[in-house]
């Protein structure tokens, strides 16, 4: 039997309903009377911290009005509320560190913002092999916490990232020879639609386990993960930046890595990026080149990358936390963003067209205040590969053997709402032109990274029929009732059957 609102309770919320639906009030005053320390109600007043709360994401595309926030602490508070949410069918969004572009991913109109940033316990196993860690972290938290002990994790690599990422995919640091963050992830604690906490591992509910490395929040609230502790005491690198002249060198330079040095190098990381500035009508090179030593030095298969004339290095020995917060300085939340995903076989030709037509499609939007573009390129290495296929469903292993995949991430970002209708049409034309000439030369392959997907892109369809067939299966298994299908509606979803 359903618990009853309080009455008192229920007039005090009730004052909301010119704002958004008289059922939704009512739910969140079901939740603020299990949790009132944890239940912020709707209030639009800047200074108010539900305010903050609904506003504070990387993108101006996920400031939504939710219902009321709610910020448990703990699995049991997640497991209750699923409960209520279940029992009411009460919409929800689950919001870790925020980090998407796609509307509604972690954030909702007219339902309730679920915010994760109070389930921050962080604990190594007794034997410092594992860490398991709370789903309220950002990547550079977490650094600083286990970095000054001697470990690491295959995380993140800006700061302001939440550990959802290894939910979709992510491409650590050490993705070269350990493969995606995904498949380091070595257990998931999940609230399922009933309220059910489970351990999902090799061992135990392995099928959820493999659904969860890539099926994002289609079967429950993942309150914590478990990944590897690796032992680590330094590394040396940093963000170098090239002057224009240089980009068709970097272009080479970048080939070479996806091909060559990220396989035979794999203690090496290079986010090969160009930036377009509107400002100026330019777009040069802006590329972390990491090291994943305690050294003083660049090793030979890096130095090219300081040869190449440039403008800027803050190339050192330091900490991976510190170079997550240098990655993202300069870059404010709360801009409109966009960005888009693709998956291509290394080709120098591809390379070069997709560098130049991006530049030139910006440059018509040069007039737009505050707009940039942003293009990298991502090496996914055989090594990384073959794990991929073992461990998740995102179906790499149809790759041609021993060949390197490149994800290419296109982003663009500007101030003000009021140029989205100018700007994002022909912004989806271009990407079609651009997959249609990856086809058109036999590179492109079918895998859209979720974790840097549009939200019109089908990414869990590109995962391969036999893989979305087992995710549907899997999904039928542990919410039979679709609560992740029907209350949990952003992000990227599971087609249906």
């Amino acid at each position: 039997m359903r618990s009853p609102i309080p009455i008192l309770l229920s007039l005090t919320w009730l004052y909301q309903a010119s704002a958004t639906s008289v059922q939704q009030v009512a739910r969140c005053a079901l939740l603020a009377a299990r949790f009132p320390d944890a239940t912020l109600p709707q209030d639009n007043s800047t200074s108010s911290p539900y305010y903050t709360e609904r506003t504070s994401f990387w993108s101006w595309t996920e400031w939504l009005e939710p219902t009321c926030v709610f910020l448990p602490n703990s699995t049991q508070q997640v497991s209750e509320a699923v409960i209520i949410f279940t029992d009411y069918d009460c919409p929800f969004a689950i919001r870790g560190g925020g980090h998407s572009a796609i509307r509604g991913a972690a954030n909702i109109d007219d339902g309730i913002m679920v915010n994760m940033k109070r389930i921050r316990d962080l604990d190594f196993s007794p034997d410092n092999k594992t860490i398991t860690i709370g789903m309220g972290y950002t990547w550079a938290e977490v650094y600083e916490i286990v970095e000054p002990l001697g470990y690491m994790v295959p995380g993140g690599r800006f700061a302001g990232v939440g550990t959802g990422l290894a939910l979709g995919a992510g491409v650590s640091y050490f993705a070269n020879e350990r493969g995606l963050t995904i498949d380091n992830v070595v257990n998931h604690r999940v609230v399922l639609a009933n309220g059910t906490v489970m351990e999902a591992n090799e061992h135990t509910n392995n099928d959820l386990h493999w659904a969860l490395r890539g099926g994002s929040n289609n079967f429950g609230v993942v309150t914590h993960i478990t990944l590897p502790a690796i032992p680590h005491q330094g590394m040396h690198g940093g963000r170098v930046t090239y002057p224009p002249n240089t980009v068709d060198a970097l272009t080479n330079l970048t080939y070479e890595y996806q091909v060559r040095t990220s396989v035979e190098a794999p203690d090496t990381h290079v986010l090969s990026t160009y930036v377009y500035d509107g400002e100026s009508n330019v777009t040069y090179g802006f590329t972390p080149v990491v090291y994943q030593r305690n050294a003083t030095q660049m090793p030979p298969s890096l130095q090219p990358w300081l040869d190449i004339e440039h403008s800027n290095s803050t190339v050192r020995n330091r900490t991976y936390g510190d170079l997550a917060r240098e990655l993202v300085a300069g870059f404010p939340n709360g801009l409109v963003q966009t960005h888009y995903s693709l998956t291509v076989y290394p080709s120098l030709e591809y390379f070069r067209f997709l560098r130049e037509r991006f530049s030139e499609f910006c440059a018509g939007f040069s007039h737009i205040e505050g707009f940039a573009g942003l293009h990298t390129l991502m090496a996914i290495t055989p090594a990384a590969i073959a794990k991929a296929g073992r461990n998740n469903p995102i179906g790499l292993n149809r790759a041609r053997p021993d060949t390197t995949l490149t994800v290419l991430y296109l982003g663009l970002q500007f101030n003000n709402e009021e140029d989205i209708d100018e700007v994002f049409p022909d912004w989806d034309i271009f990407i079609r032109t651009m997959e249609a000439e990856a086809k058109l030369q036999d590179v492109l392959f079918p895998y859209i990274m979720l974790t840097y997907s549009d939200d019109n892109q089908e990414v869990i369809a590109s995962y391969g029929e036999e893989n979305v067939s087992r995710l549907q299966a899997i999904q039928q298994k542990y919410d039979p009732s679709l609560v992740f299908q029907r209350l949990v509606t952003g992000g990227q979803k599971i087609p249906l059957r």
